[in-house]
């Protein structure tokens, strides 16, 4: 705690005051001098007793790259204060700000990258209501929030089944023939025999479930761990969207297989976490997805096609529609 700039300046006064009525018998400066002397001291004593307000930080939902979400702060106490949050540079915005307490400040922060950043301490700087007394300090008001990978739009079902979807004969065994739905996938249209009728006739398998189960294994090297995550939550996403099962493995560990929204964000926390390096289940993978200094493939038995090639745009499907 230390007088401010105009704390100084009232100081100086006072006790120039004082010294020159002393000197010179002049009372009427030293009855100047005292309500700046009290001024000062009422001053320190609001800010000793006052001291730096107690913080409270709402929690942030969590989201993709170019989201924006809204910071507040609640603070008690009494005074001016000028707050400065802490944040990584990961996540953009003005953290600083200046008010009267008690307050509730909010600001907007974007997301610029994936990964698990944290916000806070604050630093506070208090002064009195005349400005003349200042303390500061910092206040652990701390939180996280996890920032997915980004998720891009696929170059419809074309291109996504030519990386993911085996050949008809290969993916379950065949039961029988049936009239075609709307639900149905014109690839299991059986055309010779719908050329024979009036109606289209789709062909129905056992429902096998191994093969409705993917494994999706992620490697990247060094510095392109945000590439392999994008690519990664990319193909898993819509590989769920297309039915299937996903299991996925990241050089940080192994999500198991499962479907639907809850699995969905389950395998992009993972993928927002995860650093470069090797799965350890390349081998055995149905899906690889590398990131390297030559790009971002997608390989499937011995098939390779750059991940570029299975996108439509880089504009994220999934914007509002994952679990904060």
């Amino acid at each position: 705690m230390r007088p401010t700039l105009r704390g100084f300046g009232v100081l100086l006064v006072a006790v120039g005051a004082t010294v020159v009525g002393a000197q010179f018998g002049q009372p009427g400066l030293r009855a100047i001098a005292a309500p700046l002397f009290v001024a000062v001291l009422g001053a320190t004593v609001q800010v000793y007793w006052t001291g730096l307000p107690d913080i409270e930080r709402s929690s942030l939902r969590r989201g993709f790259p170019g989201e924006t979400r809204t910071v507040r702060l609640t603070a008690g106490g009494s005074g001016i204060a000028r707050f400065t949050d802490g944040r990584p540079a990961d996540i953009s915005g003005t953290a600083t700000m200046r008010r009267s307490l008690p307050a509730t400040v909010e600001y907007e922060v974007t997301y610029e990258r994936r990964g698990d950043h944290q916000l806070g301490p604050v630093e506070v700087t208090v002064t009195d209501s005349l400005g003349l007394v200042v303390t500061s300090g910092t206040v652990e008001a701390t939180d996280s929030v996890l920032v997915f990978p980004p998720v891009y739009r696929l170059g419809g079902p074309e291109a996504f089944a030519r990386i993911v979807s085996r050949d008809t004969e290969d993916r379950q065994t065949f039961d029988r023939l049936r009239e075609y739905t709307p639900e149905d996938s014109l690839r299991d249209v059986h055309w010779k025999s719908s050329a024979k009728r009036d109606d289209l006739l789709v062909t129905e398998f056992d429902d096998d479930t191994d093969d409705r189960e993917l494994l999706v294994a992620a490697r990247a090297e060094a510095g392109h761990a945000d590439a392999m995550a994008a690519a990664a939550a990319t193909v898993a996403v819509g590989a769920l969207q297309s039915g299937f099962s996903v299991e996925l493995a990241t050089p940080d560990g192994v999500v198991p297989a499962g479907f639907g929204d809850s699995h969905r964000t389950r395998l992009l926390e993972a993928l927002a976490r995860a650093s470069s390096g090797e799965s350890g289940r390349e081998a055995d993978a149905d899906l690889l997805v590398s990131a390297t200094d030559d790009g971002v493939t997608v390989g499937v038995e011995d098939r390779t096609e750059p991940f570029d090639g299975l996108t439509a745009s880089r504009e994220n499907p999934l914007v509002s529609g994952v679990a904060g």
